[in-house]
């Protein structure tokens, strides 16, 4: 079974390759999904004689839809499965399409996770796939933000994101650059994680309820009261009204990494509007924005925010903040 899953994914990493299949329209995303419901699954693969000493891990994310910290934390997941099997994980972001993060032109051509992320071990994703023990995951994993109330956990995923979830040198020197620009080195500061724009307008079914402007200011005021003031209040969001609003109230007390705000979302998600208006630039540029942004969360102190995967994100890289708010306004219907 070994090479006969290993023709079956070799065919379905040359077929996804193609063009044709990763045009952004109704009838090639229904393929894509077809075809990756019958192929992601765990299952043992031998591809060739490469590396017969080791046994990798493929972590595969079918999920199209996922934003880059669902895919951040759907690796988060897997890499503990891993270390339960006693291999070694690399993550494939090449074969398999996601909206948020992968231009159409870009699947099968190069790894995407490497855009953003050191691979997880020395060897790259093409010679995994020319390795004699291979194991494939599986395109599920369980919804983790119930994690962000679990301090366990929560340990145990900050040390799998410290071993394996290394941000690129680049991304690490835009960071540094900007969190000595906004005045954060030897600073209290209380960081704000805001999500406003499609899932304010979309209120995606079965999703966490997010605060607005108002309920975010009154929060802030509250727990800087119970847990002492901060120097800076760093708001990281993409929605210009939380931003102008809470700009209004903090003045220069509050800084921000984001530039490209939106003011209407007009009922789209965000993978819908790259390359538009109010999301100019290429996808690989957002979200390196994005993830800088998070990364100067888990630099501050303190945490109020609301249960989403950006949030959990933040949790995982910083391991432990002095003080955490996190909103429960129940479930959109």
């Amino acid at each position: 079974m070994k090479y006969f899953y290993a023709i079956i994914i070799k065919g379905y990493n040359f077929i996804i390759s193609r063009k044709i299949i990763n045009k952004n329209v109704w009838f090639w995303r229904k393929v894509r999904v077809w075809l990756h419901s019958h192929i992601c699954h765990e299952c043992h693969v031998c591809f060739g004689k490469k590396n017969p000493d080791r046994k990798f891990y493929v972590i595969r994310c079918p999920k199209n839809d996922l934003g880059f910290f669902g895919v951040f934390n759907f690796v988060v997941f897997h890499l503990k499965r891993a270390e339960e099997l006693g291999a070694e994980p690399v993550i494939d972001l090449k074969y398999y399409p996601n909206d948020y993060i992968m231009e159409d032109d870009e699947v099968g051509k190069k790894n995407c996770w490497e855009d953003y992320f050191e691979q997880a071990t020395e060897i790259d994703i093409d010679e995994v796939y020319h390795s004699r023990s291979v194991i494939m995951a599986t395109g599920e994993y369980s919804p983790s933000l119930a994690e962000t109330e679990d301090e366990s956990e929560l340990k145990i995923s900050h040390a799998l994101v410290e071993r394996y979830i290394r941000p690129k040198k680049s991304i690490l020197e835009v960071c540094d650059k900007k969190y000595m620009e906004l005045g954060m080195a030897n600073k209290r500061i209380l960081g704000v994680k805001c999500r406003g724009t499609d899932f304010a307008h979309a209120r995606p079914s079965k999703h966490q309820i997010v605060p607005d402007a108002e309920q975010t200011h009154s929060v802030i005021e509250q727990k800087e009261t119970e847990w002492g003031g901060y120097d800076r209040i760093f708001v990281a969001t993409e929605d210009k009204g939380i931003y102008e609003s809470l700009k209004s109230k903090f003045g220069d007390r509050m800084i921000s990494n984001d530039e490209n705000l939106i003011d209407d979302a007009s009922g789209k998600w965000l993978n819908e509007m790259f390359g538009g208006e109010q999301l100019k630039g290429s996808k690989q540029e957002r979200m390196a924005e994005y993830l800088v942004s998070i990364l100067l969360l888990s630099r501050c102190d303190a945490l109020i925010a609301p249960v989403i995967g950006g949030t959990l994100g933040a949790m995982r890289l910083r391991g432990h903040y002095e003080h955490v708010y996190l909103f429960h306004l129940g479930a959109y219907d």
